[in-house]
């Protein structure tokens, strides 16, 4: 099987181990294929992050191509069905995937965004304003040290994107049929509930923290915090983590610790959330502390000529007619929308990332190359 240069691409990145927030020279190889087209490329690093910003030709337009070379821990490797960084072809159902983490989220979308750029410039080293990409070491952590800390690089630099196009697995369940044109907020919050430690036999004279918390859950469910927006899905609460007790079987905890997570729409704000969670304990009089942390507001981008550039090259190459949508997790787009710049994410079905066996068709890789460089087309030659 004769693979594309934006599968050997990919396997190359899935190969190197580049656990967030180590890049571990994902980006040098980018760098090597990038320079002899003429790319500028800077490395700009902080706080143990590496970043590279890599730009090609001047002025406006401006699309900026945004990724990440981190990815997620792979957990129990004996879980998997291969090594999870093997990078190899392999067969499910009948069809070639790309097998390996990372695979899906994101060093596939890397590499046909890096592969359409490259094939674009080639064709045309005298194009009208300005490609770049963008990559980071720390998109699946804190963001510390990362695109943020780009952006202000790029904002004092006067380096403003007029399109930014994200290579996220954006499909629901058929390559193609969705272009996410916003993503929810994030916020997260760690709750420790109160109640009384006592002895197991004596229940009369303790209160079970982990009671008190499963009644704070069911009164969160009960009560949700909006029904959604018409662009947005509802805002979401999840519990992400659960502690409690002290490792002996004869003793009622009586603390326990929650740590939640939203994902919220337009109508919210993270004071509006934190309200809303601090009525609903007291409604339940609970006895607790909580700490909210915002990570990340919504975004989005109503319409534009990205998104109808995008959404034309989607047709041409899938035959299938996606649809704008905000549902799944959010993305390093929320840091470049607030510049004014049109942003939107489009790349490979959703469904395995994270997941042991993370995997990604190598039919959609290259279906999301043509993609690109028809996208590219689009905004640069008409």
């Amino acid at each position: 099987m004769e693979l594309s240069k934006t599968v050997k691409l990919a396997q190359q990145l899935v190969r190197i181990k580049s656990v967030t927030p180590d890049d571990n020279g994902c980006q040098d190889l980018v760098k090597d294929i990038l320079k002899p087209l003429g790319f500028t490329c800077y490395t700009i690093q902080e706080n143990g992050v590496t970043n590279l910003l890599a730009l090609h030709g001047l002025n406006a337009p401006f699309l900026l191509f945004l990724g990440h070379t981190d990815v997620v821990p792979t957990g129990d490797e004996s879980a998997w069905l291969y090594p999870p960084f093997c990078g190899d072809i392999i067969k499910f159902d009948g069809e070639d995937y790309l097998y390996g983490r990372g695979s899906s989220d994101m060093k596939g979308g890397d590499a046909a965004m890096i592969t359409a750029m490259c094939e674009y410039v080639e064709k045309h080293q005298n194009h009208i304003g300005t490609i770049g990409l963008l990559l980071t070491s720390n998109e699946e952590g804190d963001a510390i040290g990362a695109t943020p800390y780009v952006v202000d690089y790029m904002k004092k630099q006067n380096l403003i994107p007029d399109y930014c196009l994200i290579a996220e697995c954006s499909s629901d369940k058929v390559f193609g049929d969705s272009i996410k044109n916003g993503r929810r907020g994030d916020l997260n919050a760690t709750i420790n509930i109160k109640g009384i430690q006592g002895h197991a036999a004596m229940e009369q004279y303790a209160k079970n923290a982990v009671f008190e918390a499963s009644r704070f859950i069911q009164g969160m469910l009960n009560n949700p915090i909006d029904n959604g927006t018409p662009f947005f899905p509802a805002t979401s609460f999840q519990v992400s983590n659960i502690r409690a007790g002290t490792g002996a079987d004869n003793v009622i905890p009586g603390s326990c610790y929650l740590r939640c997570n939203f994902r919220w729409n337009d109508l919210q704000t993270p004071e509006k959330i934190e309200a809303h969670v601090r009525q609903v304990a007291k409604s339940l009089n609970i006895d607790c502390q909580m700490e909210f942390r915002a990570e990340g507001d919504p975004f989005l981008t109503k319409d534009g000529k990205l998104i109808d550039a995008l959404y034309n090259s989607i047709i041409k190459v899938t035959d299938v007619t996606p649809t704008l949508g905000t549902s799944g997790g959010t993305s390093d787009g929320r840091f470049i929308r607030p510049l004014g710049t049109q942003t939107v994410e489009f790349g490979p079905v959703a469904s395995l990332i994270h997941k042991v066996d993370e995997r990604v068709k190598v039919e959609d890789l290259d279906k999301l190359h043509q993609i690109f460089v028809k996208t590219l087309e689009e905004l640069y030659d008409k």
